[in-house]
């Protein structure tokens, strides 16, 4: 038993099944078998179908890796990659996160990275004939997460039985420029149907928190909306947020049954 002090089972949102046979001081098994998923990316107003996505937690010694590739029908492509490790207790941390925007030639578009164990983050904007490459060392605290990769606390805390309710958080972006923002992730009372989706799900809206600002600047915030399918294990079935940064709003879907076959690779 001393062999498996320590371990523990990884929370994924998006995941292959990570199999450790020691114990589990920190979550139960039902947290860990998630498939490969295959999304639409669709118009949030429209609902036309704009590309396809895909996303998968590939286990490592330490942890596992997060892997998002999304394909649009135009030639564009985004490429994201989470490093996520066991910390103490077993609590899953993200330890680096790259997220590269690429035009239809294979040329970057934008690209956000950061070093959460040195706090080195990288933001590069190369839009409208622009190439601008900002660079800066952020403090970063313990709950930090970035991209696709927030859904695996929101998950957590579905899990935990959490309705009706706000949880704190903090997230890494580029805005343009890298930034840390506490986070609010507030926690619908229950489920209901997802149009989009075409059956129930659990809405999560995740905001940034400015304190006393709230109620000043709520209008001009942008917001990530998430669901969770409750019939499913609470399994992640897609977000409304835009692209990047003043970019274009996007919804990715869950293709219901649709595994890997034909969606676009980004490389």
């Amino acid at each position: 038993m001393n062999r498996c002090k320590g371990l523990a089972w990884i929370v994924a949102a998006l995941s292959t099944v990570l199999t450790i046979t020691c114990a589990r001081p920190a979550f139960s098994a039902e947290a860990l078998s998630f498939p490969t998923t295959s999304f639409s990316i669709v118009t949030p107003a429209t609902g036309v179908a704009i590309g396809r996505a895909r996303y998968r937690l590939e286990s490592t010694r330490d942890g596992a890796i997060l892997r998002g590739e999304n394909g649009y029908f135009d030639g564009q492509t985004d490429v994201e990659i989470a490093h996520i490790q066991l910390a103490s207790g077993g609590q899953p941390k993200l330890t680096d996160f790259d997220h590269t925007y690429y035009n239809a030639d294979r040329s970057i578009l934008k690209r956000s990275h950061v070093d959460l164990k040195s706090g080195a983050a990288t933001c590069t904007d190369n839009s409208n004939g622009q190439k601008s490459e900002q660079s800066e060392v952020l403090t970063i605290p313990d709950d930090t997460w970035a991209g696709a990769s927030i859904v695996i606390p929101i998950r957590n805390f579905l899990r935990a039985g959490d309705k009706g309710i706000s949880r704190p958080l903090h997230a890494f972006s580029c805005a343009p420029t890298a930034k840390i923002f506490s986070i609010s992730v507030d926690i619908d009372p229950g489920p209901a149907i997802w149009t989009t989706y075409g059956a129930e799900a659990m809405r999560v809206q995740v905001t940034p928190d400015f304190g006393l600002l709230n109620f000043v600047i709520a209008a001009f915030v942008p917001k990530l909306h998430a669901w969770f399918d409750p019939n499913d294990e609470l399994a992640f079935v897609g977000d409304e947020a835009a692209r990047f940064y003043k970019g274009p709003p996007i919804m990715l879907v869950k293709e219901h049954g649709a595994e890997l076959d034909g969606t676009p690779r980004a490389k």
